[in-house]
């Protein structure tokens, strides 16, 4: 007891001088020796809370740039820039969801050359998409309230795969808390000063989206650069078949997540009218907001599982933190669902309270789904994972056929529950230790 009172009065004079920024990067940069099981919680744990909090201070920052939008353009305008941005938001996220994880495990493993066979693929994804959009103005199929921006704007997709690529250095070099610092500086700037530049037109929004985008990928490469974290050699071999095959799968994968997070609300506008789709729209941007953490927990892990030769034994060590965190939020929402929704949004959005609290609920199987996704990439069997999204996919598109009609959002929020824990239930076996 002694000997422990003079080692703590060595070091108390040390700790109680360092900032919280100071106690973080040590715990990041520089973790406990002897105790490996601790240390790892300890940056799982920071990195995953400091990604999560910048990722919901980006949906902060842009729930504020909505509403001004909204009131400096004017109906017209907001809606031909909500259509564009969703277009670019289904470019982005079809190509980045799984690819990106394949960049940040290989980067992990310091297999350059697999990593930029994903980044070459998603470029060419880009690359298709600007061609499209290029034909569907020709061809006048393009609505024609965003027919003329739309071949323009396309472009923009090539500075968020920059930023994607990056972020997946400083995600691989297990440096989160680095990117969660740059994205809280250069959106908060990139926003304000984007949002701001709408007082000007139409052309000064779009410049400074342009600048905000730069921002973010300058900011992220800054820190990847300082930290010396390694981009493969371009005089490596780029393209292997083993690479392209698995790259392929994990692009379908994207794309078919980007259809699956939108079609219920599509089905809800085209079955029951834009009312019901958007109290269910309002109740899965808060869905959506959990998933955050989720995804933030996500990236954190995976780097640590690339380099394990047994990804499912480490898994099974957090399962029953991951379980106790989204049941307990879930528990929270479910029992706060009421004031969440009637104190901002008013008594006509009362019909979202109960989707809420059918989504919450979700979050469980999601938070598992994730886990066992993350496994599966780790070991390589990104082939399994579509095919048991595709499934889930499936009967999600199955239920909501069946249930809108007769239940309306309540029957999308069901169906997002049943269909996400079938492929819950799928995604166990990647827990097994072999």
């Amino acid at each position: 007891m002694r000997g422990a009172h003079v080692i703590l009065r060595r070091i108390l004079g040390d700790v109680e001088g360092m900032s919280l920024l100071q106690r973080i990067e040590e715990i990041a940069a520089n973790p406990l020796h002897g105790r490996p099981y601790i240390r790892w919680w300890e940056r799982l744990a920071v990195q995953s809370a400091l990604w999560g909090m910048a990722l919901l201070w980006s949906r902060v920052l842009g729930f504020f740039q909505t509403l001004l939008l909204a009131y400096w353009l004017g109906p017209a305008d907001f809606g031909r820039f909500s259509a564009l941005q969703s277009w670019l938001r289904f470019g982005h996220e079809s190509g980045d969801t799984g690819l990106s994880m394949l960049m940040v495990r290989d980067l992990a493993r310091q297999d350059g050359p697999r990593a930029r066979t994903y980044l070459l693929l998603r470029g060419l994804w880009i690359s298709s998409l600007c061609l499209l959009a290029a034909l569907a103005t020709w061809g006048t199929i393009a609505p024609p309230a965003i027919r003329q921006e739309l071949p323009l704007v396309t472009p923009l997709l090539f500075l968020m795969l920059g930023i994607s690529w990056q972020g997946a250095r400083l995600a691989a070099a297990g440096r989160l808390d680095r990117a969660a610092t740059v994205v809280f500086l250069t959106r908060t700037v990139g926003l304000t000063g984007m949002t701001l530049a709408a007082r000007w037109g139409w052309t000064a929004l779009w410049v400074g989206f342009v600048f905000a985008m730069a921002l973010d990928g300058f900011g992220l490469w800054m820190a990847a650069r300082r930290m010396g974290t390694a981009s493969g050699s371009g005089r490596e071999r780029r393209w292997t078949s083993d690479a392209v095959r698995e790259g392929m799968g994990m692009l379908a994968f994207g794309l078919l997540g980007a259809l699956y997070a939108r079609a219920d609300s599509l089905l809800l506008l085209s079955l029951r009218g834009s009312a019901e789709a958007g109290f269910y729209s309002l109740a899965y941007r808060f869905y959506e907001t959990g998933l955050l953490v989720n995804s933030a927990a996500t990236v954190a892990l995976l780097p640590r599982l690339a380099r394990e030769e047994t990804p499912a034994h480490r898994a099974r060590r957090i399962l029953g933190g991951y379980l106790i965190l989204a049941a307990g939020m879930a528990l929270g929402v479910s029992l706060l669902a009421d004031p969440l929704i009637r104190l901002p949004f008013g008594a006509r959005y009362l019909p979202a309270i109960p989707m809420l609290r059918w989504l919450a609920w979700s979050w469980i199987p999601a938070f598992l789904s994730g886990l066992g996704a993350t496994v599966w990439i780790s070991q390589g069997r990104s082939g399994r994972l579509l095919f048991t999204f595709a499934m889930g996919a499936a009967l999600n598109l199955a239920l909501n056929l069946a249930w809108i009609p007769r239940w309306g959002g309540i029957g999308a929020a069901i169906a997002m529950l049943v269909s996400t824990t079938g492929m819950a239930l799928s995604f166990l076996t990647a827990l097994r230790i072999r």
